[in-house]
C-alpha cells in the first residue's frame, strides 16, 4: 500500500519507517527540507508541507494525496493530529484511510484536566485540580507537581518544594495542581483496533534519557499498568495508537498522567519485544486478519545509537525550492 507520513523529521516517523519500508511504499512529509526522513524514501516519495498549526495543512495533505494516490495517511506530529481528525470525512471520500483516534478523543488528551476528569473513578488518577489562588491557598505540604493543561512535552511542568515556587506560577487555573508521584514511571504503548478492541499493551521504562529521548528502555509485564492502560484507552475512545503514561504513587498505586494519541519514538522496542503496531495498522488497513486480544510480548531492553545516511546535497536542494 502508498503510505503517507507526516513528521518525517520525528523519531515516530522514522519508528514506522523501520516497521514499514520493507513492504510499502511510504511517502515522508516534514516542513523541514533536513528532516531526517525524508532522505530515507526516494526523491519522488518527499513533501514539504506547511505547519501543523498552518489553515493550509488540510489542503495540502488532500492534495497531495489525490496525486499521489496515497491509500493511508498517518499524522504524526501533535498539532497535525486534530485538524486533519476534523477532516477526516474529506480524505475518506477520496479513499484515504485515517488510522488516528477521533476528534473527541484528541481533544480530551490535549486537555489534560478534562482527560483526568473523564478517568475518574475508572482508572487511578493522581489527586489534581486547576491552579487558582484558592487552590493554591489550600496547600499545606510539599512537594507538589504541576503542569499546563494543554501542550505536550515536558513544557512547563515542574515539582514544587516551597511555597515561593508555588506563588510563581499561573494562578489562572491554565495549570494543573497534582500530587507528586515520586515512584518509577511507565509508558504504555497500546494499539486499538478500529472496532475499539485493545489488541496491545507494551508498558516500556525509560532507564536513561539523553535530551528528552530515551536512549535506554526496557518493556516490563506490569499487569495492573496493562489493565489501567486498556481501561483508559476504552473509555476515552483511542483508535489506532496511543502511549498511556503512568507513575507509582506514594501508595504504590500506577497513577494516570497523561495520554499521547500518536506514534511515539521508542516503538521499535516494542514491535521487538512481539507487538509491531505499524505492521497492525497495515493489516488492518488492507482487510488482513488482526488478532482480537491483548498479543502477549517478551521483556526485552534497548540502547539506541546514532547512524548516518549519506546523500547528494542536490536532493536537498530540491526540497528547498519553493512549493
Amino acid at each position: 500500500m502508498r503510505l503517507l507520513m507526516t513528521g518525517a523529521g520525528g523519531a515516530a516517523a522514522i519508528s514506522v519507517w523501520k516497521s514499514l519500508a520493507a513492504e510499502h511504499e511510504l511517502h515522508m512529509a516534514d516542513m523541514d527540507p533536513l528532516a531526517t526522513g525524508l532522505y530515507l524514501v526516494p526523491e519522488g516519495q518527499r513533501l514539504i508541507i506547511p505547519r501543523g498549526d498552518d489553515p493550509r495543512l488540510v489542503d495540502v495533505l488532500l492534495d497531495a494525496c489525490k496525486a499521489r494516490r496515497i491509500e493511508v495517511l498517518l499524522p504524526t506530529v501533535d498539532a497535525e493530529l486534530f485538524p486533519v481528525a476534523m477532516a477526516r470525512d474529506k480524505f475518506e471520500a477520496i479513499g484515504v484511510t485515517l488510522p488516528i483516534s477521533p476528534a473527541e478523543c484528541l481533544r480530551l488528551c490535549r486537555d489534560k484536566q478534562l482527560l483526568l476528569d473523564a478517568v475518574a473513578g475508572k482508572v487511578p488518577v493522581p489527586g489534581n485540580e486547576p491552579l487558582t489562588q484558592e487552590s493554591a491557598g489550600r496547600v499545606s505540604s510539599f512537594p507538589r507537581f504541576v503542569k499546563p493543561r494543554l501542550g505536550a512535552g515536558s513544557r512547563g511542568v515542574a515539582r514544587i518544594d516551597r511555597r515561593e515556587d508555588l506563588d510563581k506560577q499561573p494562578k489562572d487555573g491554565s495549570v494543573m495542581l497534582q500530587e507528586y508521584l515520586p515512584g518509577e514511571e511507565f509508558s504504555v504503548d497500546v494499539y486499538v483496533r478500529r472496532d475499539g478492541i485493545v489488541v496491545g499493551a507494551v508498558p516500556r521504562e525509560r532507564m536513561k534519557v539523553d535530551s528528552g529521548i530515551a536512549v535506554a528502555s526496557r518493556t516490563v509485564d506490569v499487569p495492573e499498568v496493562i489493565q489501567a492502560a486498556v481501561r483508559t484507552a476504552e473509555i476515552i475512545g483511542i483508535r489506532g495508537v496511543a502511549n498511556v503514561q503512568f507513575k507509582r504513587a506514594a501508595d504504590g498505586v500506577f497513577k494516570l498522567l497523561e495520554v499521547n494519541p500518536r506514534y511515539p519514538g521508542t516503538l521499535p522496542l516494542t514491535a521487538a519485544a512481539g507487538v509491531d503496531m505499524p505492521k497492525l495498522m497495515m493489516d488492518e488497513a488492507m482487510g488482513r486478519p488482526v488478532p482480537d486480544r491483548l498479543m502477549p510480548f517478551k521483556e526485552l531492553m534497548v540502547v539506541r545509537y546514532w547512524t548516518e545516511h549519506y546523500f547528494d546535497p542536490k536532493e536537498w536542494k530540491a526540497l528547498c525550492r519553493p512549493q
